[in-house]
């Protein structure tokens, strides 16, 4: 599918965007709404902390009133020795109301505080599950993919963190048992075969100089991984023992490639095999980047099975604990500016924006967006509706 502008000129970004931006006024509507509650919910928690925290101290205040009283009431007395013991008494029962008082209504506030936390907690979840639903079509440009894979019992847990322009950083979840590949634990040999490290310098039988000992890479497993842009840092091991012979490679595709290679004997402290000139010679650069370059190929292919949206950051704070959704969608607005300008400025009508999708035969078919539709739908967060639509300048 090809899009154009309403006038009939390529659209650069070539992908509907008139339906990524009305998803995206229905999004930040129903978000907005749902932090709004979040809001409320937790203003309304606040409150009956305060109330606690104001009858408890009441009830403290009045229970030594009336101990002052009684004990006054008793050092007045003509009759001290036959009315303490009733003033006693008072005292004890007096004690024990006020108490069992302040018990059972400190245990209704915590119930009624548990329920709005879970109601929060709630609202929160289908937040997350309706940006997760927007986002996780990568509505905006994408800066960095950084992925995290370790290896577990079965086969591996995998993560992206995707940055994206403005600040936003958000972590997903990955299928990775949804990929063939990734089904299992794979080994050096599934990405290249024969690739061989130097070790460590061993002293052959009958000869007096060392020699670098060539170990072969081929059924060591990948126990862990990072990749973030051009740099990858994974590691092989000979087994899932976390104390089992391993090798730490940092590869950099930036420019002129670059290796690091780390070694560990079983439960060894790592050394940089490079540190070693004969060792260093020894290693096959051409091999290792060969390897690394069929690693980030098979890790890209996990970026489609991303899931769960896990956390969105703003800069460095997280948007559900630090409520920042207006202020995430506000920035996702700010993204959107220049090309709802330039739709603007191709679309025929004053009333709507336009574009037009063209299939493989060349036919053609509007798009379009009421700008009147999108002011309707963002009337519904009021103010905050009306910062949406000032920024996005429709």
């Amino acid at each position: 599918m090809k899009y154009l502008y309403g006038d009939s000129t390529e659209f650069p970004l070539q992908r509907d965007f008139l339906g990524l931006l009305d998803n995206y006024i229905d999004t930040s509507v129903k978000s907005i709404t749902l932090e709004n509650t979040v809001f409320d919910l937790k203003e309304t928690i606040r409150d009956r902390r305060r109330l606690k925290n104001s009858v408890l101290d009441e009830m403290d205040n009045f229970l030594l009133t009336v101990e002052t009283a009684i004990s006054g009431a008793v050092s007045g007395s003509k009759e001290q020795e036959t009315i303490v013991k009733y003033a006693d008494k008072s005292r004890e029962f007096i004690k024990k109301f006020i108490e069992d008082g302040m018990k059972k209504f400190s245990d209704e506030i915590f119930l009624e505080i548990a329920g709005f936390e879970k109601k929060a907690d709630d609202a929160d979840e289908e937040n997350r599950k309706t940006l997760e639903s927007f986002f996780i079509k990568d509505p905006v440009p994408v800066v960095n993919k950084r992925y995290t894979i370790k290896a577990g019992k079965e086969g591996y847990s995998a993560k992206v963190q995707v940055d994206y322009e403005g600040g936003i950083s958000i972590v997903f979840d990955i299928a990775s048992s949804e990929i063939p590949f990734w089904r299992r634990h794979v080994k050096a040999r599934d990405f290249v075969r024969d690739v061989e490290i130097p070790a460590r310098m061993k002293r052959p039988f009958l000869k007096k100089e060392p020699v670098p000992e060539i170990v072969s890479m081929d059924d060591l497993l990948l126990s862990d991984l990072v990749l973030s842009g051009k740099e990858l840092e994974v590691v092989f091991r000979k087994g899932l023992d976390m104390a089992a012979e391993r090798f730490r490679l940092k590869m950099n595709f930036m420019g002129e490639f670059a290796v690091d290679v780390y070694h560990a004997g079983e439960n060894g402290v790592e050394k940089n095999i490079q540190a070693v000139p004969e060792l260093k010679s020894a290693l096959n650069i051409f091999r290792l980047r060969e390897l690394g370059e069929k690693i980030v190929e098979q890790t890209h292919t996990l970026y489609p099975k991303k899931q769960r949206l896990e956390s969105i950051y703003l800069g460095d704070r997280e948007v559900f604990e630090d409520n920042l959704v207006f202020e995430l969608m506000q920035k996702v607005a700010e993204i959107f500016v220049p090309t709802v300008a330039e739709i603007k400025k191709h679309s025929p009508s004053e009333e709507e924006l336009s574009l037009k999708a063209e299939d493989e035969s060349g036919i053609r078919s509007e798009i379009y967006l009421k700008k009147s539709n999108v002011r309707d739908k963002l009337n519904a967060i009021r103010e905050k509706g009306d910062r949406l639509f000032e920024i996005l300048d429709i």
